[in-house]
């Protein structure tokens, strides 16, 4: 079940685009985990902000998970409105970055 929650992007997300989107993107993700630490949560961009793309949200738990600062179970794709992030957690190096 997918966490819905307030706009987490805030002023960040406004008037951003292209490559800017999902660094606002990384940062929310960041954020939000953050706040939950240390338990895990799904998620997904319309949970984020309703203004988060998909492109973006993928760009941005893609090179999170990569950089090493989140690790999740599983990204379901095309099995709902938007990307789920299964089980999202941050990393230890994840907590130093937010």
């Amino acid at each position: 079940m997918a966490i819905g929650v307030e706009d987490v992007a805030g002023q960040a997300m406004d008037g951003d685009q292209g490559q800017g989107s999902a660094a606002a993107a990384r940062a929310a993700i960041l954020r939000h985990l953050h706040r939950e630490w240390p338990d895990s949560t799904d998620l997904t961009a319309r949970a984020l902000s309703p203004r988060l793309g998909t492109a973006d949200f993928l760009a941005a738990a893609t090179s999170l998970q990569d950089d090493g600062l989140i690790m999740y179970e599983a990204l379901l794709l095309g099995t709902g409105p938007s990307p789920l992030l299964v089980a999202a957690v941050l990393t230890r190096k994840g907590q130093g970055a937010v």
